[in-house]
């Protein structure tokens, strides 16, 4: 088997695993009784909180992590909880056009709830103007939400950039979605005011995630329940969950630069072969986040290479794991300017320490096997 698709999701280590299925079966009491059992177990995340913290290079006297289900909910926590909770402050947002869904859809919401939502424009390489996100900058705007690393092609936003420009107006913060850059992309977490990201797309396990904010930052709760996390995310700790997330940001941040250059070597190698290929257009030859390589078709029908693929057990996947079931084209290369029928038949690969310069040999020659015998 090859697996190319761990920007959907990517297999979990064995000590991750076993650090899960150890304390599930010895650690398994309620975070939130008052118990020792439990209680220990709450003290255990405190812990973890501040050891995610100091790996991350950030103070714990201004930053605190709020445990979620994963990226999606640290995103829409994060942006419909900032803006509800700030509202009387400004009614302006900010984003791009080629966010995740996760991020899009939150601010369609807070359109219909009357927010004055500004959507940049990207380049040809999937990039910002920077000038633009500057020029729209004004006392009104109260939160600007752009991504680390985009999920279908790889561009990573200049967060420093960002940064400076959302500094100089004192009622706006500064939220990035990092789902696609956390582990991938080298990055001061310091530049953010709020970020989030999932386990699961570094090794981990589904169903874990945080976002980690300044704590002078006030949101409005998405959840009720039983006031956990200071009653901004409730629900019952998922301790063991959370014990083998610590272990695997440690993994990540620890291996961070043998892990690039590991699949940079694999990325630029795809990206030559399949560039001899006068099928398949190369999208993000620009990327600087190697994880993602991002082709289209230009006379075949991608979910159809998709599935020849697959059953040769080769995986990878068209656009991102949430639309691939779509038929409509990428809006990420449509907003890059990219014609209808390149949009349409993306093949996404994505990529994990895991994989080998073997396996990418064996893709490239089984994927000119797929394309030549595929009629137009």
């Amino acid at each position: 088997m090859i697996y190319f698709d761990n920007a959907s999701s990517s297999r979990p280590s064995k000590t991750c695993l076993d650090i899960f299925y150890e304390e599930s079966l010895n650690s398994y009491g309620n975070p939130s009784s008052i118990n020792d059992f439990g209680r220990k177990n709450l003290t255990n995340i405190n812990r973890i909180k501040n050891d995610i913290l100091s790996l991350l290079k950030l103070n714990k006297n201004d930053y605190e992590v709020i445990f979620t289900s994963g990226a999606t909910e640290s995103n829409n926590l994060a942006i419909l909880g900032y803006c509800l909770k700030n509202k009387n402050r400004g009614k302006t947002i900010i984003t791009s056009k080629i966010e995740h869904e996760s991020v899009l859809n939150v601010f369609a919401r807070l359109s219909e709830l009357g927010f004055n939502v500004i959507y940049l424009d990207v380049k040809e390489d999937a990039d910002l103007d920077y000038q633009n996100l500057k020029n729209h900058m004004n006392s009104d705007v109260i939160l600007v939400s752009l991504m680390g690393s985009n999920n279908e092609v790889g561009t990573c936003f200049d967060t420093k950039k960002v940064h400076e420009i959302v500094k100089e107006f004192p009622k706006c913060v500064f939220y990035s979605d990092l789902a696609q850059a956390f582990g991938k992309i080298d990055l001061n977490f310091n530049n953010f005011d709020m970020f989030g990201f999932s386990a699961h797309k570094i090794n981990g396990i589904k169903g874990i995630g945080c976002l980690i904010k300044r704590k002078k930052i006030n949101l409005e709760p998405i959840l009720y329940g039983g006031n956990q996390e200071g009653g901004l995310r409730s629900g019952t700790y998922p301790y063991p969950l959370i014990a083998s997330f610590n272990y695997t940001i440690e993994e990540s941040i620890k291996n961070f630069f043998s892990s690039f250059k590991k699949v940079k070597e694999i990325s630029d190698y795809i990206k030559k072969e399949v560039g001899k290929h006068s099928e398949i257009e190369v999208n993000n030859e620009f990327a600087t986040n190697p994880y993602i390589v991002s082709l289209s078709l230009k006379t075949k029908k991608a979910s159809v290479v998709v599935e020849a693929l697959s059953n040769k057990e080769i995986y990878i996947n068209s656009v991102s794991a949430c639309n691939s079931k779509s038929e409509d084209p990428s809006y990420v290369l449509l907003a890059m300017g990219k014609e209808y029928n390149i949009a349409k038949n993306v093949l996404r690969i994505s990529l994990s320490k895991e994989n080998t310069i073997e396996e990418a040999q064996e893709f490239i020659k089984e994927l000119e096997n797929v394309i030549s015998s595929i009629r137009s």
